[in-house]
This record gives structure tokens, C-alpha cells and sequence, in this order.
């Protein structure tokens, strides 16, 4: 007799890093532009309908996830919606300046630490980044930037700083293909490393622990 029907999905399937990283931008992205949405409207029928696209977008990066990680094995997805671990109660305070030439990857890290109660500057130019540094009135807290970027390349950028600044900290963000040796980090003042595609949880603990007490 056929196997009974369950409200879980089986997914057997392998998936290279470009495609994992893709699909994780993917997912990372919807997320944040549904929630934008939902903010800015009043109806409860339509704040419903963002959940679910929320929701499952979760679930979209979750697959990508076990998929990543276990490579060709039998996946079971739960059929209930994700649901974020809590998040310390306790509101951040700084002024974080946010570089990456990709305006959808600003977007999500100015979004994400935004709700944190952080004053974020996001730039997509490398270069009016280091031109901001310069001129700041005000001072930064903290830096996150981008490897590969056009004009000013992150390892550029933080080389700069670094020797302007050497007591900012600064977190560098590098795509799936691209490897950072200890010494490179060293020379410019890279205090942590994350890779795209950025995971939320890990990039407020990271952002925590290097923003001034």
C-alpha cells in the first residue's frame, strides 16, 4: 500500500555554493523587502499575506541551508512556519557606516540593524565611503564593508581606516569564492570575517560584541 501522505516535504537533492549562495541572497532579500511592505501598510489582510511570504521565504533558506550542509541527503522540512531565536531585549546604541556595492545587501544590513536602535549610513561607492570617514562630524562606532567592491576594493578601504582610525572596529564581508588569509586581516585592522550570504543571528551577535560597551 502507498506510504500515508504527511504535511512534510522530502527533498533529496545537491547544491553547489554558487547556486546555495544565490538562492540564500534570494530568499535574504524577499524577506526583507515583504517586511518593509508590511510596515508601511495598515491592512490587517495584506500584513497576512506578507507572513506568509515571509514565512515561507524562512523555510526557502532553511532548505538551502540542511541542503548546503548535508549535500545529496534526504531532507525533511517541518511544515510549521520558522521562527527566529529571541533576540536580547536590550536596544543597541552607536553609528555604524555599512559599505557593499550591492545596493540590495546595504539594504538588508541598514534594515537589520536599524530595528537594533543603531544610526546606520549605508554606502554603495567605496570611495564617498573613505571620503565619509574623512569628513565625519560625527564618529563611527563601527564599520562593515564588503571585500570585492569596484574603484576602492574593502581590503583597500579597511587599509585606509585603519591607518586613520586603527581603534575602529571593522567587520569584513566576503562572498563564497573568496578566501582572506589571517595576514590580510592583520594588516588592516579586520577585527571579524562573515561571509555572504549573511546570516541575521550571526551578524548582531558579531556586531554586538564589537560595538563599544
Amino acid at each position: 500500500p502507498p506510504e500515508p501522505v504527511t504535511n512534510d516535504a522530502v527533498v533529496t537533492s545537491a547544491l553547489c555554493r554558487e547556486h546555495g549562495h544565490a538562492l540564500k541572497n534570494i530568499f535574504s532579500i524577499i524577506i526583507a523587502n515583504a517586511e518593509m511592505i508590511g510596515e508601511e501598510l495598515a491592512s490587517s489582510l495584506m500584513h497576512r499575506r506578507l507572513e506568509r511570504i515571509i514565512e515561507a521565504s524562512r523555510r526557502g533558506e532553511q532548505l538551502v541551508e540542511q541542503i548546503r550542509a548535508n549535500s545529496s541527503t534526504t531532507l525533511t522540512i517541518a511544515a510549521e512556519p520558522l521562527t527566529e531565536a529571541a533576540m536580547p531585549a536590550a536596544p543597541l546604541r552607536g553609528r555604524v557606516l555599512v559599505v557593499d556595492d550591492e545596493p540590495d545587501v546595504v539594504e538588508i544590513i541598514v534594515r537589520y540593524l536599524s530595528k537594533e536602535g543603531l544610526d546606520i549610513v549605508g554606502e554603495t561607492d567605496s570611495r564617498k565611503a573613505l571620503h565619509r570617514l574623512h569628513g565625519a562630524a560625527e564618529p563611527f562606532d563601527l564599520v562593515i564593508t564588503d571585500l570585492d567592491m569596484p574603484h576602492c576594493s574593502g581590503a583597500d578601504l579597511c587599509g585606509h581606516l585603519h591607518a586613520l582610525l586603527p581603534q575602529l572596529p571593522v567587520i569584513m564581508v566576503t562572498g563564497y569564492g573568496r578566501s582572506v588569509t589571517q595576514e590580510e586581516l592583520n594588516l588592516a585592522g579586520i577585527r571579524e570575517l562573515l561571509c555572504k550570504p549573511l546570516n541575521r543571528q550571526q551578524l548582531l551577535a558579531t556586531v554586538r560584541r564589537l560595538l563599544p560597551a
